[in-house]
């Protein structure tokens, strides 16, 4: 049989890192472990903006347990904006990439860009801030669910013109429990991008993230 478990983070805590239940739901980490470990021959989906810790330790056990990120669309993207209509089809891909191919945000700034721009992405992409609009009560839902430390390595990230070292950590973080700690709930969160340099990992917020944290800390 197929189980689909959705909307999987309401079972975990908020204002931690990602691995704590509520505590009525704190079995099902061990349903989690029981299906992966277990033979049969059925499937259970868990569809979530957070990894739970025992889907993450379950994938280097080699269990039949994978977890699969959803992209943005990419330049597949630019058939949503042709069903919109809209004008300056050379701009179309900047767009695209900077709400990151993302179909729910770009069908969202597509009304802004409607209503206000009658349709000419040029126009929108000409004011010199990136536009959040109706996207902010969708941030906001994930930003409050973070630890203080998790917020503070985000703060720290949204002030690096090329992401942050992981060697080079935030004054705020003096211990490096807590750094790495952020580091890696953030990732499990999906909302830190991981690059490898000659230096080590290099860590980046999408544009999208990226401005809606500094706004947190300017307004």
């Amino acid at each position: 049989c197929l189980i689909i478990l959705d909307d999987f983070q309401e079972t975990l805590t908020t204002g931690e890192f990602v691995s704590t239940y509520i505590p009525e739901y704190k079995n099902y980490g061990k349903l989690i472990k029981e299906i992966a470990r277990s033979p049969h021959n059925s499937c259970l989906l868990l569809l979530s903006w957070e990894k739970p810790t025992e889907i993450a330790n379950l994938e280097t056990e080699n269990c039949h347990c994978h977890t699969l990120q959803i992209q943005g669309l990419g330049e597949s993207a630019t058939e949503l904006l042709k069903a919109k209509k809209f004008t300056d089809e050379d701009r179309w891909l900047e767009l695209i990439n900077l709400y990151n191919g993302n179909p729910l945000w770009l069908n969202i700034i597509a009304s802004t860009i409607q209503d206000i721009f009658n349709g000419s992405v040029a126009q929108f992409l000409s004011y010199s801030y990136l536009f959040l609009g109706d996207l902010k009560p969708i941030l906001h839902e994930h930003y409050q669910r973070l630890s203080e430390s998790e917020k503070l390595v985000m703060q720290w990230l949204a002030n690096q013109e090329i992401g942050g070292n992981i060697s080079s950590k935030p004054p705020e973080c003096s211990a490096n429990n807590d750094f790495l700690g952020a580091i890696q709930s953030l990732r499990k969160r999906g909302l830190i991008k991981k690059n490898v340099s000659k230096e080590g990992s290099v860590f980046t917020l999408e544009p999208v993230i990226k401005e809606y944290v500094k706004n947190q800390y300017n307004s």
